[in-house]
């Protein structure tokens, strides 16, 4: 038949059990090239048929990362969906990556419209994309009607604290299905982050990273998140690296560690202001019997000083002039 006669150039170049592999991947990455504008007045070929959409490109290295971001705007998502929906086509994206691109809250409307229920969107990558307090509201629409989303990552645009209340807290109260989240650099502050503890993430059923990174964040957080890790019962690894937290702050969060039981294994406080008397006791929990879980702390740079760090490893009985217990350790300064 000519269908087997098509096939037997693919057997002679691949072996008889890698080929229903060649053509399952084949058939998902079925070619949909369509044409959409750029923001330099020019329009470009994208492929749409297959399953990951990357407009994070470097197309030439004397571009300049600023010219780059101005390449694909929030028309060109538009686009995207225009030309999907005159095909009687719905997006099979199960990744997106439009990290470094300014599509604006423009743009993030354009994807909560355009992807809303999608059922296989896996991974949404938009950092650095100008997204402020609006489009974090259309982004809050689109996790609560995706219901395959895994990984976001919204870090480094400008929410500020209103950009999580409202439909942001709600559709990720009612997601079910992502791991996760990063919101780091989006200017939350204690308010934001207290809206997002003492809300969704007290009861997500799956989300097992958070960070919060350099987000403006104080002692006053501090309550709120150890609260939320007491009756958490997912989450897995937080990061709250890059804030001013201090000696008081690490003594709330210890309180919500030990009502935790366990559950967290990985958190991140690097470069706070904890001092010697914060990072003593965290790391009295760290070694204490409630705290054998914990598999990784980070608290480096926390002006600790010289003597503070040789006081703290001679109380981790690691002291720090034993070549062999400076080796694979999982607590850093």
């Amino acid at each position: 038949p000519a269908s087997v006669l098509q096939l037997n150039p693919i057997k002679a170049l691949f072996p008889s059990p890698a080929l229903p592999k060649f053509l399952t991947i084949m058939a998902a990455a079925a070619v949909m090239p369509v044409s959409v504008p750029t923001s330099a007045g020019t329009r470009e070929v994208l492929d749409v048929g297959y399953p990951v959409l990357n407009l994070q490109k470097i197309d030439d290295p004397k571009v300049s990362l600023h010219q780059c971001a101005q390449k694909y705007g929030p028309q060109a998502l538009r686009s995207i969906f225009e030309k999907l929906e005159e095909r009687a086509a719905k997006p099979g994206f199960e990744e997106i990556n439009l990290s470094d691109n300014l599509i604006g809250d423009e743009g993030a409307q354009f994807l909560a419209q355009g992807l809303s229920d999608n059922a296989k969107l896996k991974r949404l990558l938009i950092p650095r994309t100008n997204i402020r307090t609006a489009g974090f509201q259309s982004l809050g629409k689109l996790i609560g009607k995706s219901p395959a989303l895994e990984m976001a990552v919204f870090s480094a645009n400008l929410a500020d604290a209103e950009g999580v209340e409202g439909e942001f807290s709600a559709g990720l109260a009612k997601n079910k299905s992502l791991r996760s989240l990063c919101i780091a650099a989006c200017r939350l502050g204690d308010k934001g982050v207290q809206t997002l503890c003492d809300g969704p993430l007290k009861s997500h059923p799956k989300l097992e990273h958070v960070s919060f990174n350099y987000n403006r964040l104080e002692d006053t957080v501090c309550s709120s998140v150890s609260k939320m890790l007491a009756v958490n019962q997912s989450l897995r690894y937080l990061e709250l690296c890059g804030n001013s937290i201090t000696a008081d702050g690490a003594e709330e969060l210890v309180k919500g560690l030990v009502a935790n039981k366990g559950r967290l294994t990985r958190l991140g406080l690097g470069q706070n202001n904890m001092r010697l008397r914060g990072c003593k006791a965290l790391c009295t929990h760290f070694m204490s019997a409630q705290g054998k879980t914990l598999e990784f702390l980070d608290l480096r740079h926390n002006i600790v000083t010289y003597h503070g760090v040789v006081e703290l490893r001679t109380m981790l009985k690691k002291p720090i002039d034993d070549d062999e217990h400076n080796k694979g350790w999982m607590i850093n300064f």
